[in-house]
C-alpha cells in the first residue's frame, strides 16, 4: 500500500504545466467529430480535407485518383436469370443463412433478375430497355429506381459515372451480384427506405462474387445490407480460392454511411484509400483472408457498434496507416488471427469506448507512430502474439493500460521502445506478459500508474529511469540490461 501511494505522489509530482499542443488537439478532434454528425456538406468532403487540423498528428501520405474506365467498352447485352443462382453462388462460402429473407423480401417479381451477359451497362441503357415494372423513376427524387436484382456476367461492367443515382428497392427485394466488373465514379448507389412487405428484415446489397471486382472513385453508398453474415454485409467482395478476380480491388475516396459493413474476403492486395465511414452498424470495415491489402487514409466515425478495422484470418502483410477513427466501441484496430507481418502505423484513435489497437494471435504485428489518445480502456493490447513491436507511438489519457501484454507464452518477448506514455490508467500493465524489452519510453508523466498487473513489482526499475534510457528486459521476475531492441525475426 506504501510503494503504490508513493509511486502515485511520484507520478502525479510530474505533471507540471499544460501541454497546449496536445489540449489543441483534443479540441480539434471534438470540433471534427461534432461536425461530422451534424453538417452533411462536411460528411461530402474528402478526407484530405477534413484532416487539415490534424497535420503532424496523423500520417498522409500522397496519392490521387486512378479512376480509369476498364477496356473493352462495348453495349451491354441484357437477358434474364433467375436470382437464386446468384444466392447460391454467396451461400458456397457462408451457406444460406439469411437467403429466404433475400427471396420473400423479392417475391412480387418471383426469382427473375436482369442479367448482363456481357459489354458494359450504363444506367441510361438500362433505363432504355426496361419497363417501369422493373427500373422506374422514385418520384421525390427522380433517380433511377431497381425493382429487381440485377446480376452482372464475368464478362461484363456495370458502370456508373458523374451525377448517377440508383436506388435499390428496399420494398420489392432489389440487389446486385457480380461475376464482373463494377465501376462506380462519382455515382451514388443506395435503398430506399420502405421495407419488404414480405420481409422487414431485408435490406438491398452489392456483392462482388469470385471473379468479380470493384473500383470506386469519389463514390456514396447508403443504407445497404442486413443480417449477420458477410454476404449481406451492405459492400461484399469475395472471392474463392479457385475463382480470383480478373482485376484488382480499388476503393478510394468514397463515403459509406448506415451500412452493416465493407467486407473483403480472399481478395489480395485490395487498396482502400481516403474513404469514409459513417455510422455503420457493425465493423465498417472487414478484411479476412484478404494478404497484402492497403488501408490508408480512411476517416472511421459515428456510432458503429464494434471494431472500426478489422485484419482478420491470414490477411497478412497488410498496411493499415495514416487512418483517423473517432469514437465508436471495443478496440479502434484489431489485427488478428494469424495476419502476420501487419504494419500499424501513423493512425489516430481518439475517445474510443473501446481501446486503441489490439494485436491477438499474430506474428510480427508493428504499431508504430500511432497517436492513441483518451480511449476508455487499453491503448495498444498485445495478446498471444509473437515478435510484437510497440514502437514511437503517443499513447495518452487511456482510461486502462497504455500498453497491454497478456497470454504470452514462456520466454515471448515484446518490444516497447521510444513511446510516450503519460495520463493512462498505467503506463504499462501485464498478466502472463513474459518479458517485455523497453527502451526509450517516456513515462516521466504518467499517471496515477507506471505499472499493473504480475510487473507491478518492478517499479523501481521505471522510477530509476523514467525516460528509458538504459534498455532493459522486464519479467515478473525482475529487470536485467538488454540488447534486442526488435524482434530478430521480422523485418522491421
Amino acid at each position: 500500500m506504501a510503494a503504490g501511494l508513493g509511486l502515485f505522489l511520484f507520478a502525479g509530482s510530474a505533471a507540471a504545466a499544460p501541454d497546449w499542443k496536445l489540449m489543441e488537439l483534443r479540441a480539434e478532434l471534438t470540433a471534427l467529430s461534432k461536425a461530422l454528425k451534424t453538417d452533411d456538406g462536411a460528411r461530402s468532403l474528402p478526407v484530405s480535407t477534413l484532416a487539415v487540423g490534424l497535420a503532424g498528428h496523423v500520417l498522409r501520405e500522397p496519392w490521387h485518383s486512378t479512376a480509369e474506365y476498364a477496356a473493352p467498352d462495348e453495349p451491354a447485352k441484357i437477358g434474364w436469370t433467375d436470382s437464386r443462382f446468384a444466392l447460391a453462388s454467396l451461400s458456397q462460402v457462408y451457406g444460406g443463412k439469411s437467403n429466404l429473407a433475400v427471396l420473400q423480401a423479392s417475391a412480387v417479381n418471383g426469382t427473375d433478375a436482369i442479367e448482363v451477359e456481357s459489354g458494359v451497362l450504363t444506367l441510361s441503357q438500362l433505363r432504355s430497355l426496361m419497363t417501369n415494372r422493373f427500373v422506374g423513376r422514385e418520384i421525390d427524387s427522380g433517380a433511377d429506381l431497381l425493382r429487381v436484382p440485377l446480376v452482372i456476367g464475368a464478362d461484363a461492367t456495370l458502370r456508373l459515372g458523374p451525377g448517377d443515382v440508383l436506388k435499390l428497392s428496399r420494398s420489392d427485394g432489389a440487389f446486385i451480384v457480380s461475376y464482373g466488373r463494377i465501376e462506380i465514379f462519382g455515382a451514388e448507389i443506395s435503398a430506399t427506405a420502405e421495407p419488404s412487405g414480405a420481409n422487414e428484415e431485408f435490406a438491398p446489397f452489392i456483392a462482388s462474387v469470385g471473379s468479380g471486382s470493384v473500383h470506386f472513385s469519389e463514390a456514396t453508398l447508403k443504407h445497404l445490407g442486413f443480417g449477420s453474415t458477410e454476404k449481406f454485409s451492405g459492400l461484399s467482395i469475395v472471392a474463392y480460392p479457385t475463382m480470383r478476380p480478373a482485376r484488382g480491388t480499388v476503393i478510394e475516396n468514397t463515403r459509406f454511411e448506415d451500412m452493416v459493413t465493407v467486407t473483403v474476403v480472399g481478395v489480395p492486395n485490395a487498396i482502400l484509400r481516403d474513404n469514409r465511414f459513417f455510422d455503420m452498424r457493425r465493423n465498417p470495415l472487414l478484411l479476412s483472408h484478404a494478404p497484402n491489402a492497403v488501408v490508408a487514409g480512411n476517416l472511421f466515425t459515428g456510432n458503429s457498434p464494434t471494431n472500426a478495422v478489422r485484419v482478420s484470418n491470414g490477411s497478412g502483410g497488410t498496411r493499415v496507416t495514416g487512418n483517423i477513427i473517432l469514437e465508436g466501441s471495443r478496440a479502434g484496430l484489431l489485427i488478428s488471427s494469424g495476419s502476420d507481418n501487419v504494419s500499424v502505423n501513423g493512425n489516430l484513435i481518439w475517445r474510443r469506448n473501446g481501446g486503441g489497437v489490439k494485436l491477438q494471435g499474430v506474428t510480427c504485428g508493428r504499431v508504430e507512430e500511432n497517436v492513441i489518445l483518451d480511449d476508455r480502456q487499453k491503448g495498444v493490447e498485445v495478446r498471444n502474439s509473437t515478435d510484437a513491436f510497440v514502437h514511437r507511438n503517443k499513447i495518452i489519457g487511456n482510461k486502462n493500460a497504455g500498453v497491454w501484454v497478456s497470454g504470452q507464452k514462456k520466454g515471448e518477448v515484446t518490444y516497447i521502445t521510444d513511446n510516450l506514455l503519460r495520463e493512462n490508467g498505467s503506463g504499462l500493465a501485464t498478466a502472463a506478459g513474459a518479458a517485455i524489452t523497453l527502451k526509450g519510453n517516456d513515462l516521466s508523466n504518467q499517471f496515477p500508474r507506471l505499472l499493473d498487473g504480475d510487473i507491478t513489482q518492478q517499479f523501481r526499475a521505471i522510477i530509476a529511469d523514467l525516460r528509458g534510457q538504459t534498455p532493459i528486459l522486464l519479467d515478473a521476475g525482475g529487470a536485467s540490461p538488454t540488447d534486442r531492441l526488435a524482434p530478430p525475426a521480422c523485418a522491421l
